[in-house]
């Protein structure tokens, strides 16, 4: 008997072996009912082989064979050599992505552009015909086609009707059937020699194969054994079915001893292994008032599916005196009907059963998971929005409670949610005013389930209107000047200045901004332009000087050397000495403020020695005189930008390490970095 089971065992172990497949990428150009999508271009798989099949009269007598299998065409224009169905035209390859139950045959005829799922010495294959072989006289002699095996079909994950089986110590003989509506490749592995496993089909061809028989030797011993049978798909999913053989004991067992359940309301099954009847157990439930617990016999509805099976391992069932549909297994289940979890902790508690002799007893812990109420990815808060008035799809929201128990709010009327439930989705939607500030404004958004133990608070965010001046302050000399600036919005605007030296006018989003010859003595004029309802403002300031002049104010003498819009300066040349005595880096690398310059060369001892190009400079600050400097490197650029032109190289109080960056323009400019210790022009400056 066991020299039977061992060799029923080889044979089958060889035919798995023979259907398994090597992992490859799965396929996804099938719709939600697993058929193909003849018109969508899929990249061809990878292993794809191309191969120009001759056809003829057998692989013996000049027809091309698919390398490891029998397949061939014949001089009858059909696939021979092995099961076979057509998918009709498709784009390629890989639009070949599931595995039928129906339609197969022993012969399929060869078309262009048409898909095709073989089976041939153990092995699934997809194959594509390209384009027909036409023969130097004419006459198609052949195929180029495209094919690629082993052919794992789709990823799906085995569904099973039961997790545990079990035998009383005479063993027997149990069949499963998969409640899987589509065909799935896989293998099965019994941990134990005792329990042997035989692949079974209800489908019209034994290679289809969507179940096991599972055969369990009588026990020799007095204790409970036990077995697991491990079921791989072709992409390595695994499902394990726990196998009991009782002793002369009895014997009470769980497949696990802990359970974790999803926040949302929920049912799970777990394996139950025993030789006691269920009238002789008992169920005590600490977890009682959110969690129910039956014990449930689902032999009857298992041994009802088994009845379909039509091959057992390769021979037609019928002909398999083993593979008796009633079976001799019993399917235990501990069935567990949990309510959803709306509070943000865990729910923990006990399922103990008893036999009520009370010598035995297994006890399972039961964990729910802790409430969840998020929208659109955890740790997402915060939703920004323009000015503009919108109907906006914020985002989908995600929770283990349900649409009926949900309610949204929010604090500011501005912003009006609503929750939608949409093809099993929930959505949070948003109906957002205008914002016609320039102000942008938050708001709250809070859901929550009616007895608010749980909620989510969502911040949206909404921006004023766009209104961007390319700039707010603008300078004039005191000749007539006009300077156009762009307003970078997306409102209509009206502009008015505050004096009639200062006039506007407006070009679309251009503003140009004019100003009067100014020949006063006073101090400078300023004007100021507003925008009708907005806050936004331009400075306008017009100096009684101009480029050129000769200033002389509260013993500060020199020449404007260049009015801007925000810095105006008047210069002095002071001489020529070098920039410093040594050849150290000492900080002073500002390029825009010399004056920072300036400070941190007066910190050095004895810098009025070392350093000549600041001492200069510095010795202008006389009496009550303070503000002149060596200016920075892009003052330099901004002096020229204003129209002035050295005539000599002129030192910045720019430093790059030992070297200081100097500057001098005529009918172009020029600058570059030179040594510390050589002699260049210096130019005090004094803003004002």
């Amino acid at each position: 008997m066991e020299k039977t089971f061992k060799l029923i065992q080889k044979v089958f172990t060889m035919l798995l072996i023979a259907m398994s497949v090597i992992a490859c990428s799965s396929d996804d150009s099938t719709d939600g009912d697993g058929n193909i999508k003849p018109d969508v271009n899929v990249n061809d798989p990878a292993g794809t082989v191309s191969l120009s099949m001759m056809k003829g009269p057998s692989t013996s007598e000049g027809a091309t064979r698919i390398s490891g299998s029998y397949i061939y065409i014949g001089n009858d224009y059909n696939f021979d050599g092995g099961s076979f169905i057509s998918l009709g035209t498709v784009k390629g390859l890989g639009n070949v992505s599931y595995i039928p139950t129906t339609g197969w045959a022993d012969k399929v005829s060869v078309r262009n552009n048409n898909g095709y799922v073989a089976y041939s010495n153990g092995t699934f294959y997809r194959i594509f015909v390209e384009k027909e072989i036409v023969g130097t006289t004419g006459g198609i002699i052949g195929y180029d086609v495209k094919y690629q095996a082993p052919f794992k079909g789709k990823d799906l994950e085995l569904e099973l009707p039961a997790t545990s089986v079990s035998f009383d110590k005479k063993g027997g003989t149990e069949n499963i059937v998969f409640n899987n509506k589509e065909f799935v490749v896989f293998t099965a592995k019994s941990s134990e020699d005792w329990c042997q496993i035989i692949p079974t089909s209800t489908y019209n061809y034994s290679f289809l194969a969507n179940g096991i028989q599972i055969i369990a030797q009588p026990s020799n011993v007095a204790a409970t054994t036990e077995a697991t049978i491990t079921l791989t798909t072709a992409y390595g999913k695994k499902k394990e079915i726990k196998v009991t053989r009782g002793g002369v004991d009895p014997y009470l067992t769980l497949n696990e001893t802990s359970v974790t359940l999803d926040a949302k309301e929920c049912e799970r099954q777990v394996g139950l292994n025993t030789n006691i009847q269920k009238e002789d157990l008992t169920i005590s439930n600490t977890a009682s008032s959110w969690c129910k617990a039956e014990f449930v016999d689902q032999t009857r509805a298992i041994h009802a599916s088994a009845a379909r099976i039509k091959f057992v391992g390769n021979k037609p069932a019928k002909a398999v005196k083993a593979a008796n549909a009633a079976g001799s297994a019993s399917y235990y289940a501990l069935v567990l009907k949990a309510n959803s979890n709306d509070k943000d902790t865990e729910r923990k508690g006990t399922i103990t059963l008893k036999s009520k002799d009370g010598k035995k007893s297994v006890t399972l812990n039961v964990i729910q998971d802790k409430a969840y109420l998020y929208v659109k990815d955890k740790g997402y808060n915060k939703a920004s929005f323009d000015n503009e008035e919108r109907n906006a799809a914020i985002g989908t929201v995600y929770t283990s409670l349900e649409y009926e128990d949900l309610q949204v709010s929010c604090n500011e009327v501005w912003c009006k949610p609503e929750l939608q439930k949409s093809y099993g989705q929930i959505i949070l939607n948003a109906n957002i005013s205008k914002n016609t500030t320039e102000k942008s404004r938050e708001a709250k958004i809070v859901i929550s389930n009616k007895t608010k133990t749980l909620s989510f608070t969502l911040t949206v965010s909404q921006s004023g209107v766009k209104f961007i001046p390319s700039q707010t302050k603008v300078g004039f000399d005191k000749n007539y000047s006009n300077k156009t600036i762009t307003i970078n919005t997306n409102i209509d605007w009206e502009a008015s200045s505050n004096q009639s030296w200062c006039t506007i006018s407006r070009n679309g989003n251009n503003l140009t901004i004019r100003a009067t010859p100014y020949s006063g003595s006073a101090a400078n004029r300023k004007a100021t332009i507003s925008f009708k309802g907005l806050s936004k403002k331009i400075e306008v300031d017009q100096s009684k000087y101009a480029f050129g002049d000769e200033y002389n104010e509260n013993g500060v003498n020199g020449k404007v050397i260049c009015i801007n819009d925000t810095i105006r300066y008047v210069g002095k040349d002071v001489g020529e000495v070098a920039w410093s005595k040594e050849e150290v880096a000492t900080g002073a690398t500002n390029e825009y403020d010399g004056r920072v310059n300036m400070a941190i060369i007066k910190k050095i001892s004895g810098w009025k020695d070392l350093y000549p190009a600041f001492a200069l400079c510095d010795a202008l600050n006389t009496g009550n005189v303070t503000g002149w400097y060596l200016p920075a490197k892009k003052e330099l650029y901004d002096i020229y930008n204003g129209g002035y032109r050295f005539d000599y190289y002129y030192w910045s109080s720019t430093e790059n390490g030992i070297e200081a960056f100097i500057f001098y323009s005529n009918s172009y400019s020029r600058s570059g970095y030179a040594t510390k210790k050589a002699s260049y022009k210096v130019k005090a400056v004094h803003r004002f």
